[in-house]
């Protein structure tokens, strides 16, 4: 066990924190950043509830439906490049109502607020050429269910995960542009930390428990390593970007206490799912 703020804490949660405050302190607004990092001590639990559910993961190999529940559920909490590109369309929409209301530089503003919410979906969406990311997670997710893709049905993926989904793109798509830009911002901070602790996990479950060779193991895992080594962080400064953007052109102002509640929801809801498959293995 590792001691953090006088807590004894798992390796596993150990990097979740660390990694997230790593991205989350990239944030230049200080106070926005200090509501960041007072939810991540907050929501300790969620966060240790989540390491040790991918740490309990790992251990074996487990039943082919349990395996199919995991992926079908752990995919439905990071798929979101649809919602991002559905935020930036809202932004491009309100930029070009404020054509006739606002001076030239804030409405440019605004498109570049949407400007950086395209960066942040453009690997995902593969505009740069490289595979569809969820191809990448096709492969790995099929591969680890005796190749076969039933973990694709719906009826594999848990409430929990779909209700995270649902109250995701409901941030994004129906809430007020800044909720969206809050739960992306907590988002992309949080996936990162995920990536990074799980990634010599996997591979090691790849290799030792699940018996495939190193080298089919980074093949397999490449969903996991293309997230890697700053691609998430990068992810996190462009969300900071646009929320400076958006709140230059559009004039709408931080709240805070939203704020805090936008990224302790995120949290808790993410330990729901993870805790809701830590109880199948």
């Amino acid at each position: 066990m590792i001691e953090i703020n006088g807590k004894e804490t798992s390796p596993e949660e150990a990097t979740l924190l660390t990694e997230m405050e790593s991205a989350f302190n990239q944030l230049e607004h200080e106070p926005l950043r200090t509501v960041l990092l007072d939810s991540l001590s907050s929501e300790r639990d969620a966060v240790r509830a989540i390491g040790d559910s991918f740490s309990g993961f790992v251990k074996s190999k487990h039943a082919l439906d349990v395996r199919r529940q995991f992926f079908a559920s752990w995919q439905r909490t990071n798929n979101s490049a649809m919602s991002v590109e559905g935020l930036a369309n809202r932004i491009t929409a309100e930029a070009e109502e404020a054509t006739s209301k606002f001076d030239s530089t804030r409405v440019l503003s605004m498109f570049r607020a949407a400007g950086r919410l395209n960066r942040v979906a453009d690997e995902d969406l593969g505009v740069g050429g490289q595979v569809l990311h969820f191809e990448l997670y096709y492969r790995m997710a099929t591969e680890f269910t005796e190749r076969d893709d039933l973990w694709q049905s719906r009826k594999f993926c848990l409430s929990s995960a779909s209700e995270f989904k649902s109250w995701l793109d409901m941030s994004r798509l129906r809430e007020p542009v800044m909720v969206g830009l809050f739960s992306l911002l907590i988002h992309e901070g949080y996936t990162h930390a995920e990536l990074e602790m799980i990634a010599p996990l996997f591979n090691q479950w790849a290799t030792e428990v699940m018996d495939l060779s190193p080298r089919d193991a980074r093949r397999v895992l490449a969903w996991i390593s293309v997230h890697c080594g700053g691609t998430e962080k990068n992810h996190f400064a462009h969300t900071c970007a646009a929320v400076s953007h958006y709140c230059e052109g559009s004039g709408a102002k931080i709240d805070l206490e939203l704020a805090g509640n936008v990224f302790r929801t995120y949290l808790r809801r993410k330990a729901a799912v993870m805790k809701q498959l830590r109880d199948l293995y």
